[in-house]
């Protein structure tokens, strides 16, 4: 069970690649992905309506190549940032909006069990990228507060490191201890209160998931924020608990995409993936979660959930079966709707930009609004 369960990552990310080989085997589900819309202007400098980054086409681990792509929430304004035909990973908008920073597959994919990646950053007003790690295994980049500083991990979980925004001063911040319930560190996030947080594999009791710790940037006061939840992992299946956490901008609460031991409708390959929300504070038993799942569609695949800059929205990958279109989601802080935006995968906001997002994700632009 651990060996499996370990293989890979990030957990929702492993989602992402059962859900390309449901999509691409005998069993696929019917959900189809949308045409690409074609690309126009260039990014707007003005502060309003809000804008997004994210990967397309498709999900990691499908047979494609995943470039960054940036626009409104409306679908206006649509850029492909990169181009040069190598695999990006989660981009983020540095606070600023004048840079991103993403993970980058030099050789191999996502999948792959031993891809060669590291971090690297886009300039918008160089026009350029630039690769800041060279170990070949760096993973999962964020943003400190401020944007001077850069946390990340590695692809298989090795530990947690510091680099200032030009990629000098690699500093570790901490790793796994080894133990049954400090396996491995991944899905890495930096909140507004400069705590890191980041998911843990843990066996507890000879149950194997994942839950969510955090930590301080020196290495000091590490302490679970979530417990995983009761299910433990099949053998062989994609990992249960939480994984990708995303911080609500005061710091206060962590939304999860939280992984059951049960396929979703139409994707025999995958597992569910819920949106959870807790509270950021340390974990204690009988600690309050919320299930932001949909009643009227529950068992579907969610996951890299992140919330928007004034708290009031949150951006989800999302896959259900009987929907016509799966990729990055629109959904607000309750879960209350759930609001197709684009093919594609791990959307992020531009913090730089305000603006109604109701208004430029409305039912107005087209897209099906389901609750």
């Amino acid at each position: 069970m651990r060996a499996a369960a370990l293989a890979v990552g990030a957990a929702c990310t492993a989602a992402a690649a059962a859900l390309a080989q449901d999509l691409g085997g005998s069993n696929r589900g019917p959900v189809a992905r949308a045409e690409e819309p074609a690309p126009v202007r260039a990014i707007a400098e003005r502060r309003s309506p809000p804008q997004i980054v994210f990967t397309a086409p498709g999900i990691p681990g499908d047979d494609v190549v995943q470039e960054v792509y940036a626009m409104n929430l409306d679908g206006s304004n649509r850029r492909q940032i990169t181009r040069d035909g190598r695999s990006k990973f989660l981009p983020h908008f540095s606070p600023d909006g004048k840079r991103l920073v993403y993970s980058k597959f030099y050789a191999g994919k996502y999948g792959d069990p031993d891809p060669v990646t590291d971090v690297a950053i886009f300039d918008f007003a160089e026009n350029a990228e630039e690769r800041l790690t060279g170990t070949g295994k760096a993973f999962a980049a964020a943003w400190s507060p401020d944007g001077t500083r850069i946390a990340y991990g590695t692809y298989h979980g090795e530990g947690l490191w510091i680099m200032n925004a030009d990629g000098s001063n690699p500093t570790l911040v901490g790793r796994p201890t080894g133990r049954d319930d400090d396996q491995r560190w991944n899905d890495i996030a930096w909140s507004s209160d400069d705590w890191i947080f980041f998911t843990v594999g843990q066996t507890v009791a000879g149950c194997f998931n994942v839950r969510v710790d955090k930590i301080r940037p020196d290495g000091t006061g590490r302490a679970m924020t979530s417990d995983g939840g009761p299910y433990c992992t099949p053998p062989g299946r994609e990992q249960s608990g939480d994984a990708d956490p995303g911080i609500s901008p005061d710091g206060r609460t962590i939304y999860s995409s939280r992984g059951f031991p049960f396929p979703p409708p139409g994707f025999p390959g995958s597992v569910v993936r819920k949106l959870y929300a807790f509270a950021s504070g340390a974990w204690a038993p009988g600690k309050a979660e919320a299930d932001l799942s949909l009643a009227s569609a529950p068992d579907c695949i969610e996951g890299v959930p992140k919330a928007s800059p004034d708290g009031a929205h949150i951006l989800l990958f999302r896959a259900c079966a009987g929907e016509p279109h799966m990729g990055v989601t629109l959904t607000d802080s309750a879960g209350s709707y759930r609001r197709w935006i684009a093919d594609g995968f791990g959307a992020d906001w531009n913090p730089a930009y305000r603006g109604d997002a109701d208004r430029n994700g409305s039912e107005d632009s087209g897209s099906r609004v389901i609750r």
